[in-house]
């Protein structure tokens, strides 16, 4: 999975008071396009086959802008440019729904990637194996898969840039006029650090909301290379699996196309958005029902974009009017080293507060590293765990060594009597908190959840056998818990409770049970 954008240096966030004109840069409110007055309350449509509209409208314009404002180059954005909230913000409000400008379709990847010959990819060195008669052939795995989703996207980008080489041709005004929206959008991701942006934030967030049309983009900057760069800077990729687990998949099972609904996508708005590992906002990727339109009234839009992936964005936590939003480009739950080591690909080094605040434990502690691997048994695990609690102790660490906790508690419950029930849940409300301080709703705090919500249930069966009390009180916490981050991820749902069970049991099997994934009928988490 691609990150949103790759800055080339970061440097520590600090806190600042909301910006203004009088700050030297232009008010937050002047990025402002198409801006809704009225919350989103209620994405479940996007997310939920089950909830689609019945007169097939949806109760809300697509794209869905809510209160954010684009900075360029502004004390208040960590690098270069950035997204910032224009009001306060409560944890679990959607910031933005939008399109994707450009998708690889997934049918299309599907039959290319398991009928193509070697010849279609001779440049693509990496993906070529020599059999014994030296013949080449291609191998059919998670890089090869990753690559002809990136080549159907330059295509379509091609498409575009043809279009507007060929003006004077029967191509429709309207069409070269989408044409040019679509291309100024695309080129507009590239980092302020190569391409210094002399447009307002007011302009550059209309471009990047597909309503500036203008005639200045230079074409002649859009080669291949120059398109991959993009792509691989900006665009985002599978959700939940990784290529090289889609490619078993469809390696394995004739037909799986169902399984998944997008591949990799290109959404320029997201694309303003800098990394965090402790960050504010979190994104699930929906899609527009079949059949429907985006508002009462309709769009032309939407024709063209039903059935399409859409990205929603949720703030995980409370943010203050004039916060820069930020979102993980990584997986959050890995340690300090290994992060940094993750994010130097993309140009930069990584001073977060959490980062910050990670390093400073790990000075102040006997232990400079506690191991780049988990260690192998249940005995050994929890030793580990212990030197953690005891020695380093703090909510960065714990999320950091999330892995090592859940492999811990997975192990141990395998065999398990009620007074380790209990120790380990004990243990996972603190990592529990920690996820809350560190990276709410993030897909291991509801992993979590999920599981302290059945021990909770396991142990209130124990006690109305015992006849012992206080069992239920615990359950009753739980279910609140979760429900609560459930609604911090995907939103509010119209406070519909069937909804939140309905979302509550889809992450449950994805992220709970083995090949959970291929069960569902809604293909995001």
């Amino acid at each position: 999975s691609r990150a949103a954008i790759m800055p080339k240096a970061k440097r520590k966030p600090k806190k600042k008071a909301a910006p203004s004109s009088s700050d030297g840069g232009e008010s937050i409110n002047a990025g402002v396009a198409n801006l809704s007055l009225s919350p989103l309350n209620d994405v479940s449509p996007l997310l939920l086959s089950s909830a689609a509209p019945k007169d097939r409208k949806l109760p809300f314009t697509i794209p869905y802008i809510g209160p954010i404002s684009l900075i360029q180059q502004h004390q208040s954005v960590v690098h270069g440019r950035g997204l910032v909230v224009t009001r306060d913000v409560s944890a679990g409000e959607c910031l933005f729904v939008i399109p994707a400008v450009a998708a690889a379709p997934i049918d299309e990847v599907y039959y290319r990637f398991l009928d193509e010959d070697e010849e279609d990819y001779d440049d693509i060195d990496d993906d070529i194996e020599t059999s014994n008669n030296d013949a080449s052939v291609v191998k059919k795995d998670g890089p090869h898969l990753e690559s002809i989703a990136e080549d159907m996207l330059i295509e379509q980008i091609q498409s575009l840039v043809d279009a507007l080489d060929d003006e004077e041709s029967a191509c429709a005004k309207e069409d070269i006029s989408r044409a040019r929206s679509l291309l100024n959008a695309f080129v507009s991701q590239m980092s302020s650090d190569e391409v210094p942006s002399t447009a307002t934030n007011e302009d550059l967030m209309k471009t990047l909301l597909l309503s500036n049309a203008n005639t200045d983009m230079d074409k002649t900057v859009l080669d291949r290379e120059t398109m991959l760069n993009i792509i691989r800077r900006n665009a985002f990729g599978p959700d939940f699996h990784n290529y090289d687990t889609v490619a078993t998949c469809w390696n394995t099972t004739p037909d799986t196309t169902q399984q998944y609904n997008r591949l990799l996508g290109v959404y320029p708005l997201s694309a303003m958005i800098n990394h965090s590992c402790s960050p504010n906002a979190v994104r699930v990727f929906g899609r527009i029902p079949n059949s429907s339109s985006c508002h009462p009234s309709g769009s032309e839009i939407c024709d063209k974009i039903q059935g399409k992936e859409v990205m929603l964005v949720h703030a995980n936590k409370a943010i203050a009017k004039g916060t820069e939003i930020t979102w993980s480009y990584i997986p959050p739950s890995n340690p300090l080293n290994e992060r940094r080591e993750a994010l130097s690909k993309y140009g930069f080094t990584c001073n977060c507060l959490r980062c910050v605040q990670e390093e400073k434990a790990l000075t102040a502690s006997p232990l400079t590293t506690l191991g780049d691997h988990l260690p192998g048994n249940e005995a050994s695990m929890r030793d580990m765990i212990q030197t953690i609690e005891q020695n380093l102790s703090c909510n960065e660490i714990r999320v950091s060594y999330a892995q090592l906790y859940l492999e811990y508690f997975n192990t141990a419950l395998a065999q398990s009597d009620i007074d380790k029930i209990n120790d380990i849940l004990k243990l996972a409300t603190r990592l529990h908190f920690s996820f809350v301080a560190v990276n709410n709703a993030c897909t291991e705090h509801l992993s979590i959840l999920h599981m302290c919500y059945d021990l909770a249930g396991v142990l209130h069966t124990h006690a109305l056998q015992h006849k012992s009390e206080g069992a239920m009180t615990q359950v009753r916490f739980w279910t609140e818990q979760l429900k609560k981050t459930v609604m911090t991820r995907y939103g509010n749902l119209g406070e519909n409770l069937e909804n939140v069970r309905a979302l509550m049991k889809h992450s449950k099997l994805v992220l709970r049970r083995k090949d959970g994934w291929y069960s569902v009928n809604d293909k995001f988490i």
